[in-house]
């Protein structure tokens, strides 16, 4: 059905090409909604950004997006794309507690592609840079399967960061933050024209920290640079080049702790209680995670008539890390993991790891009617060749330690062994159509024919074996109604595909990719002049073609296990006088392909921030706010340990003055010892209060 839909669709396109076709010239509708301009920008996001490649207004979106802007990044004190998340619903981010090597969430309880300007930001693990997000404009969350898209990607959906550019309109500002553990940063935004016409312009967008972490003997030091120009010959031609240099010099912070010390009393097995964030079971002067990234990436939209336009991005990034890591051995698991005498062996590993990527993103939009219904057609292509190698070796401690009173005993000399890479090719293309009709009625759907090919590499793009070649149509269709005083109903059906299952069953027919589907229905409401936004939808989510142990065939894997999330997700955001609040409910029951619960996914979370802003009297140019989160109760993916719920409080206080403004914030503000998950025997700790003075000027 999906494909005769479009094929109709296309045709009418072609209909629409000659001189003679009706074009409607739409006047530009202009929303005067009291969208409050602060410091940093928008304070709440009302388009769906660039996530879904239209900006449509997330009102008139058939699908759940959430936007998190640069205002309620800097107003929160994020410190990471983690943080940025935690007041959006159906995600789980951090999941992992202290872990300084990636950005971890959980959408809709799968891991999500990870994107960068619309590219695809990852390939591999620990070879790269974490977004500083000083340097951030937004980050924007598509929920659910968006395969028509974006090709090879999670069912969960996509998790898509954007940069500041010179193509944005911004202040220029310098920044001093300083706070707990010793966290010093100091950055700087500015930009200007190049040349008399203003047609020329730049932006530098930078950051220097030098800091510690809750966690002995670790730190989080930062270097990151983006410098952007963009060029803006006439009213319908832009072109953006960004460069993009980081380099940080960090710690993994992950310890794989005991559940007895953590989830549990360590008495009987260890010569203490419970630990706190400052645990630390590593070697000082070994344990390090310093990675290093360069990119450039281009940016291009143009265009020729009322009909046709064409946006591109093009981007090519390459990284590096080194990465080593003591961290509690997963033995003696009768005890606890502790030795008889309370102390615990300890697992050295280093990775020398490199990546790169180049990618590209191109499309047509055409905007047209055909019978007195709006149509918008979008004819895209991408191609994508990714490389990444992690040569890795273990060595043996010198000695036990005891994790509650260490006495550190030194490091043994690891050489890695040279392995091969993994190179990854995949190219597709799409075509996305709306249809309005009698500006109420919103019907989008979509096709996308997508290939992948993984094979092993010596480090070229170009795979010197191949270990897969997938294929593979994916398919979408929304609709939503608008009525006149603000309720827009909706619904969507999305599929995707994903080539995570590498290998052969015991006939030796490859894995074909895994698949997911999601059926959503909700209702979105916004009344018209106003920035008040509420969003309920409820969904359920497949992933189907997982592996799962062949019955007859022990040591061999079939394709027939499948992993479901259904929930509920609300949102609302709206402001009473001088007070505004964000809320966020999410209700998950989710399976995986053993049966269980899907691991670290809550059954319940919830999250209010609440902002206080006089506009007039004494208080004027405070801003009070303050947040909560709930994070319900969750297994480890085999219902055997559950991690208890736990509610966090943040804190931020504010005064702005002029081109000046010094906020403080507070995140876990009652000092909160908690567990975000245990997994697998394993425990990993939550971060303590953090406490943060930011002064910003804008000149």
């Amino acid at each position: 059905m999906a494909r005769r839909t479009t094929a109709v669709s296309f045709l009418a396109l072609m209909a629409a090409l000659p001189a003679s076709a009706e074009v409607i010239e739409l006047e530009p509708i202009l929303v005067k909604a009291n969208r409050a301009e602060v410091f940093f920008g928008e304070s709440v996001a009302l388009d769906s950004g660039t996530v879904a490649k239209t900006g449509d207004p997330i009102l008139e979106t058939p699908r759940a997006i959430h936007v998190v802007t640069a205002q309620q990044i800097a107003e929160r004190g994020a410190t990471n794309v983690e943080q940025a998340l935690q007041y959006a619903s159906g995600i789980t981010a951090g999941q992992w507690g202290l872990d300084n090597r990636s950005d971890w969430s959980l959408v809709r309880g799968f891991a999500p592609s990870t994107l960068h300007d619309g590219l695809n930001a990852r390939y591999g693990y620990y070879n790269d840079t974490k977004p500083e997000p000083f340097l951030l404009n937004s980050v924007e969350v598509l929920k659910g399967p968006a395969s028509g898209l974006y090709g090879s990607g999670s069912v969960g959906g996509v998790v898509n960061t954007t940069s500041k550019t010179a193509a944005q309109d911004s202040d220029n500002l310098w920044q001093l933050s300083v706070g707990s553990n010793q966290r010093a940063q100091i950055a700087a935004d500015v930009n200007g024209d190049l040349n008399a016409s203003g047609t020329l312009r730049y932006r530098i967008v930078g950051v220097l920290r030098d800091a510690d972490t809750p966690v002995d003997f670790s730190q989080d030091d930062s270097l990151a640079l983006a410098p952007s120009i963009t060029w803006r010959p006439n009213d319908g031609t832009e072109l953006t080049l960004l460069a993009n240099y980081q380099k940080s010099d960090g710690s993994p912070l992950l310890q794989f702790a005991s559940l007895y010390g953590t989830l549990e009393p360590a008495t009987g097995f260890g010569n203490g209680t419970y630990f706190d964030d400052t645990l630390f079971v590593g070697e000082p002067g070994f344990d390090v995670f310093n990675s290093e990234q360069r990119g450039v990436t281009a940016m291009v939209s143009h265009r020729f008539n009322e009909v046709w336009s064409v946006d591109a991005s093009a981007r090519y990034l390459e990284g590096e890390a080194l990465y080593q890591h003591a961290w509690w051995a997963f033995d003696n698991t009768a005890n606890g993991r502790y030795n008889p005498d309370g102390t615990i062996n300890r697992t050295f590993y280093r990775a020398e790891n490199e990546m790169k990527s180049a990618a590209l993103d191109a499309y047509a939009t055409a905007n047209y009617a055909l019978g007195g219904v709006e149509m918008r057609s979008i004819i895209g292509a991408s191609y994508s060749r990714g490389y990444y190698d992690s040569d890795t070796a273990y060595g043996a401690q010198i000695a036990p330690i005891d994790p509650f009173n260490p006495t550190y005993t030194g490091y043994p000399s690891i050489t890695v062994t040279d392995s091969p890479g993994t190179s990854i090719t995949e190219w597709g293309a799409y075509l996305q159509n709306r249809a309005v009709v009698d500006d109420r009625l919103f019907i989008d759907f979509g096709l996308r024919y997508g290939s992948i090919k993984t094979g092993a590499s010596t480090g070229s793009f170009g795979a010197t074996s191949v270990a897969a070649d997938d294929s593979a149509w994916t398919g979408n269709f929304a609709a939503l109604y608008r009525f006149d005083n603000g309720v827009a109903p909706y619904f969507s059906y999305a599929e995707s595909f994903r080539q995570d299952e590498v290998g052969r069953d015991v006939n030796g027919t490859p894995f074909e990719p895994t698949e997911g589907t999601q059926y959503e229905i909700g209702v979105k409401y916004q009344p018209a002049g106003t920035d008040t936004l509420f969003v309920a939808s409820v969904f359920d989510l497949t992933k189907s073609n997982m592996t799962v142990s062949d019955p007859a065939n022990p040591g061999f894997s079939i394709q027939t296990g499948e992993a479901t999330a259904r929930g509920l997700e609300l949102e609302l955001f709206h402001r009473i006088g001088d007070v505004s609040f964000d809320a966020a409910y999410t209700y998950l029951d989710t399976e995986n392909s053993s049966g269980a619960q899907i691991g670290q996914v809550p059954e319940n979370a919830a999250s209010l921030w609440v902002n206080y802003t006089p506009t007039i009297g004494t208080l004027q140019g405070w801003k009070l706010g303050a947040g909560v989160r709930y994070t319900g109760a969750a297994w480890g993916g085999s219902d055997t340990y559950e991690t208890p719920a736990y509610t966090l409080y943040d804190a931020a206080v504010t005064y702005s003055r002029d081109n000046w403004q010094v906020a403080l914030n507070i995140q876990n503000l009652l000092d909160e010892n908690y567990v975000a998950t245990c997994q697998s025997g394993a425990c990993y700790i939550g971060e303590g209060r953090n406490v943060s003075l930011t002064l910003t000027s804008k000149f």
